[in-house]
């Protein structure tokens, strides 16, 4: 049943992961509130998949649960109006401990080699949201960029959760 489990684990990864970079494409509470529905299943499914993997990919989903939670807090922070300047603070230090578990999982054997391209991608996928952000700045023309880079960065998001699923079949079979 753990071999199951951790499998299923990725699918709510996959899909919260999903729903939190909705936020980036959208805007609004509602897209806030999506990516919050989001962050509980990206938890939930690293809380599943934390059980099935080795040492190393233990100790980069621990940083990615903290991620989670930092992101989550930043997310509620968002929706309170004028404290926009905090909640980006937040975001910012759930982005880097976010990319360390990133960094992390990338040693895990658990994941196999197919999870560790997978883990390429969401480092490139991270890459772009940090240059999704810039071109959000950018008056104009900077809106349709970030929201094209944002798209591409989600695509990324999935093939690479999926290589992660895998890699974690392939080296529990």
């Amino acid at each position: 049943m753990e071999k199951k489990e951790t499998i299923t684990s990725v699918t709510f990864i996959l899909s919260g992961s999903l729903l939190q970079m909705f936020n980036g494409i959208g805007n609004g509470w509602i897209s806030t509130l999506t990516a919050i529905f989001g962050l509980i299943l990206f938890f939930m499914g690293l809380s599943k998949l934390k059980k099935g993997i080795d040492e190393k990919g233990q100790a980069a989903v621990k940083m990615l649960i903290i991620a989670a939670i930092l992101g989550l807090i930043g997310l509620v922070l968002d929706l309170i109006p004028l404290i926009g300047i905090v909640a980006s603070i937040v975001f910012i230090a759930a982005f880097i401990v976010q990319l360390i578990g990133v960094i992390k999982l990338k040693s895990s054997e658990s994941i196999g080699e197919s999870g560790k391209s997978g883990v390429t991608l969401l480092l490139i996928a991270m890459i772009l949201a940090i240059i999704q952000s810039i071109f959000g700045f950018v008056p104009l023309a900077g809106g349709i960029i970030a929201g094209i880079i944002s798209f591409i960065a989600l695509i990324l998001v999935f093939f690479g959760w999926l290589k992660i699923q895998d890699g974690i079949i392939i080296n529990n079979s």
